[in-house]
């Protein structure tokens, strides 16, 4: 059974889920996670992992961030101060102790800075095909909110953009009526049938811009906890911008050279990992939280 509350974070009210854990596997050290989701997704993208760590005996939670899914929507405080500041009252408020945050996409971005500004409230990061690259390396700001704005979806049949969903997730995804959910719990649906995303255009840029300015491999060389790296890359004959896998394989060699607690690993699949590979993210979580 999947608990929903609401938890104060940092000025603003953060819809939480939590999965108890079953009480099986309880020779597991890691025993609590913190789930982190990416920009303009929801905890729900976590669904399929949170049940595989709950049946081995961890204590699940996940939240939407601000901005996202059924937390508040302030229009401010959508840089890492507040978003860390956020993701540590959930750890202090929900009594997690040191917990395992794995984030995906710009969550590992979070999951990285709560590890750097409050390293005392995490013991162990796992960072999903994020917290790696460094954006304002590759383009400057103009050209970064130019071609990573956020499509204009406001008004779309809910029928046009399911259909969008199982065609474009690719990388052998089969859409379940549980992926479906997780594409749902993005978006605002009228008596009509029109979609509108919970995420704002303007929060979104706002947390872009965040994102822009962010640099990961400093934050990388100070971290001092257990720390994984798992970034993707396509299966051979998925296509894939050849200039941005370049730039990851770039990213992976200077963390690589990092060493210390931080370590580093590819797996196949799509940006998405959490829902195309649950089982090996799951896994990886609780590999990296025994390292703790």
């Amino acid at each position: 059974m999947v608990l929903e509350r609401s938890v104060p974070g940092d000025g603003v009210q953060l819809a939480v889920r939590e999965w108890p854990g079953s009480t099986v596997a309880r020779d597991c050290r890691a025993r609590s996670t913190l789930l982190l989701h990416g920009l303009a997704s929801s905890s729900h993208i976590w669904d399929l992992v949170a049940s595989r760590l709950a049946a081995v005996g961890l204590r699940v939670v996940a939240y939407d961030q601000r901005g996202h899914g059924r937390s508040g929507k302030p229009s401010s405080g959508y840089g890492f101060e507040r978003t860390t500041a956020d993701a540590a009252s959930v750890v202090r408020r929900l009594r997690l102790g040191r917990p395992v945050v794995a984030g995906h996409s710009w969550g590992a971005n979070v999951a990285l800075e709560l590890a750097v500004r409050y390293p005392r409230s995490v013991g162990a990061i796992v960072l999903i095909d994020g917290g790696f690259t460094s954006l304002h390396e590759r383009m400057d700001w103009a050209t970064a909110r130019r071609e990573l704005a956020p499509p204009d979806l406001a008004g779309t049949h809910v029928d046009e953009f399911l259909g969008w969903v199982r065609s474009g997730l690719g990388g052998g995804l089969r859409v379940t009526p549980e992926i479906e959910a997780v594409a749902m719990s993005l978006m605002h649906v009228d008596r009509e049938g029109r979609i509108r995303p919970r995420l704002s255009r303007e929060n979104h840029l706002r947390i872009l811009h965040g994102l822009w300015a962010q640099d990961p491999h400093e934050l990388l060389r100070r971290v001092r906890v257990p720390t994984l790296v798992l970034a993707v890359r396509p299966a051979e004959g998925d296509t894939i911008p050849v200039g941005f896998l370049r730039a990851k394989e770039q990213a992976a060699a200077e963390v690589r050279a990092i060493g210390g607690p931080v370590r580093f690993q590819w797996a196949t699949g799509i940006h998405d990992l959490p829902l195309l590979r649950p089982e090996l993210v799951a896994r990886r979580i609780v590999t990296t939280g025994d390292r703790s």
